[in-house]
């Protein structure tokens, strides 16, 4: 394959022959609800169960495409659900259920589904009649605010086809959304009779969110079974840790989470994506670093929220301020190095600029920074800051002002290792029984009572609760931390110096769990990038795939990119763009690629490959050449000051 590669300056812009690919420049042929989602075609990936749901089509891997989808609908990944129906769509076009199954992946986004709805209601005429009540009921939803109708419709698919499994599924996920406490027994019911056809069928998913309640084991064998039943799919492995963390089973929780994360980083290696495009992903992720903590394992809790925070951001879908990685990552960060009193990690991850400040959470950054450095510039931002009395006075403590202590509204552990140093033992013991009682099985209460009892000589006391913390803090992290001075008192009782009895893998999940390796890594790194002509090794470098000069928003794009050079030069970032024109009369000042027929497209992904035309991509190299940050889409990306001030930041990261 040959490219051709010329030099322009973009004040002199004069191409010639927009290529045909080009004409839609990147929007849908099939109308507007094609243009969002997935573009790029789907494959029939590993663990994902095979499901019994028939639906009329001459092409066998349309079915196996419609049934994948189908499966994917159950554990919620709407986006792949809709890239597998996308798929059967374009296998066989007239098969209607495929255009039931991208309503139904779109249920967080009425109008896109409307307009799938709609296209699946005009192909249903040809339909047999059980494949066209599934469609009518669900365009009852789709073009009504009232879901009773579409409850009701369900209700008599199941009565008239009973041995519809799909129908009892689906029903029983509309139910349970909604359920109040007296439904409930019903839509157990309902899950029972699908697994009672089907054992490891993914309705696992929705027993959990039934019986998600504090101390509730009506679900446990469901924790067990959800991520087995579908293995292939993240969401159905943190469901699973619902379960375990209202048990307070916190290493089974961490166990789930963690193979979530694993299997979520593991696809978007395969499909390309950024993490903040994984619907969840950051909801496990900073819950898997929650419970990290719980276990005494602040390093690896450290280690999730740090990688959350260097993800790239994107205005679309992860910002400081939203429920992204960027956000819950802070949110865990600043928790995880406050609660394990990290001082020393505090400033070392300011210094890699890893503390950022404003949002809504700068009065805690403000907190720690103050307490890490002992620097009166931050106590003096504080006591700026309204809201922020309490930081201050909790500052003002550590420095040893002892009358803080009420102002400061510590939390109770906190509050109990504080009187401990001050030899206030009897007041230590009782806001540590406290704290044991309100969060039982979590590590850093129980190390405070133990330090509280064996300090006030009350070594049977401290003994027997020493034991309880061996197994609670079975896989604890012991070097440094909050948990060293236990050391002393492990000797002075006899035990080893690491008194940790790790207890082994329960026997209700023993026979369901692979090996945490097998999934996939658990943090996120970012993908090599492919290869092309003029990519400088070791200089980062902004590729720009452009749709040619009939695109109005393409030359407002490269105007934008060019129009920034000198902050480009000053990160040392080069500039590289590809069109799809097929001649290139003009002058820029940086490399331009011909692609006409559109390969290098297709290469990096900037391709749709259901309608084969090519889409605006916009990609950040660095001088690892790996994928740093990108933007793939219908349109293209113009926000090059949010796109500048992101290089800086992800460049900067070591």
């Amino acid at each position: 394959m040959r490219f051709s590669l010329a030099f322009c300056s973009f004040s002199l812009i004069a191409l010639l022959g927009v290529s045909a690919h080009a004409q839609s420049f990147g929007h849908s042929m099939k109308g507007e609800a094609f243009n969002e989602g997935p573009r790029q075609r789907a494959v029939l990936m590993p663990g994902i169960p095979k499901l019994d749901f028939p639906i009329t089509t001459k092409s066998e891997r349309a079915r196996k495409f419609f049934l994948q989808g189908v499966a994917q609908l159950h554990a919620y990944w709407y986006f792949e659900a809709e890239r597998s129906f996308r798929q059967a769509a374009a296998l066989d076009p007239n098969c209607a259920m495929a255009y039931w199954g991208m309503a139904r992946a779109n249920v967080n986004n009425l109008s896109r589904a409307k307009g799938f709805a709609k296209l699946a209601m005009e192909k249903r005429t040809e339909a047999p009649l059980r494949e066209r009540r599934w469609i009518e009921a669900l365009s009852l939803w789709t073009e009504g605010s009232d879901k009773n109708a579409y409850i009701s419709a369900m209700r008599k698919l199941v009565e008239d086809f009973p041995l519809d499994t799909e129908a009892r599924a689906f029903l029983a996920h509309e139910l349970q959304e909604r359920a109040k406490k007296e439904d409930k027994p019903e839509v157990e019911q309902l899950l029972q009779e699908v697994l009672a056809d089907s054992p490891m069928h993914p309705v696992h998913h929705y027993r959990i969110h039934l019986w998600d309640e504090p101390g509730n084991i009506s679900a446990v064998d469901s924790a067990a079974r959800c991520g087995p039943s579908e293995p292939g799919s993240a969401h159905m492995w943190h469901m699973s840790g619902h379960i375990y963390s209202q048990l307070k089973r916190y290493d089974d929780a961490i166990w789930s989470q963690s193979a979530a994360s694993r299997v979520d980083h593991a696809h978007m290696d395969r499909a390309h994506l950024m993490p903040d495009q994984i619907f969840n992903y950051a909801h496990n992720n900073q819950w898997l670093a929650e419970n990290l903590q719980y276990a005494g394992r602040p390093g690896t809790a450290l280690a999730i929220a740090k990688n959350l925070v260097e993800h790239p951001r994107h205005p679309s879908f992860n910002t400081l301020s939203s429920f992204s990685s960027a956000g819950q990552g802070q949110s865990r960060l600043f928790e995880t190095l406050y609660r394990y009193e990290l001082w020393d990690d505090v400033k070392k991850l300011d210094a890699a600029g890893l503390l950022e400040p404003g949002g809504s959470r700068e009065g805690e950054r403000l907190r720690l920074l103050a307490l890490a450095t002992g620097d009166e510039s931050y106590l003096s931002q504080l006591q700026h800051r309204k809201g922020a009395e309490s930081y201050v006075a909790e500052v003002l403590l550590a420095r040893g002002d002892a009358s803080q202590i009420d102002a400061a509204k510590l939390p109770r552990e906190r509050e109990a290792r504080w009187r401990i140093g001050r030899g206030e033992l009897d007041k230590a013991i009782n806001l540590a029984q406290a704290e044991v009682k309100d969060k039982p099985s979590q590590v850093l209460p129980l190390v405070a009572l133990v330090r509280a009892l064996h300090g006030a000589g009350k070594k049977d006391e401290a003994r027997a609760k020493f034991t309880e913390l061996r197994t609670v803090a079975g896989r604890a992290e012991l070097s440094g931390g909050l948990l060293a001075p236990l050391a002393p008192i492990a000797k002075e009782l006899g035990l080893p110096a690491d008194w940790r009895t790790p207890t082994p893998t329960p026997a209700d999940v023993k026979s369901f769990r692979p090996t945490q390796e097998s999934l996939g890594p658990l943090l996120w790194s970012p993908r090599d990038a492919p290869a092309l002509p003029g990519l400088k090794p070791g200089r980062p470098t902004l590729v720009v795939f452009s749709l040619g000069v009939g695109c109005e928003r393409c030359m407002s794009q490269l105007k934008a990119v060019t129009e920034k050079s000198a902050g480009w030069e000053k990160l040392g970032v080069g500039l590289l763009a590809v069109t799809t024109d097929e001649k290139i009369d003009a002058r820029y000042s940086f490399p331009v690629l011909t692609d006409p027929k559109a390969s290098l497209y297709k290469t990096w992904g900037a391709y749709d490959d259901f309608e084969n035309m090519p889409l605006h991509g916009l990609f950040l190299i660095d001088a690892d050449g790996k994928v740093r940050w990108q933007d793939i889409s219908y349109q293209a990306f113009l926000d090059m000051d949010f796109l500048l001030a992101e290089t800086k930041r992800l460049l900067s990261l070591k």
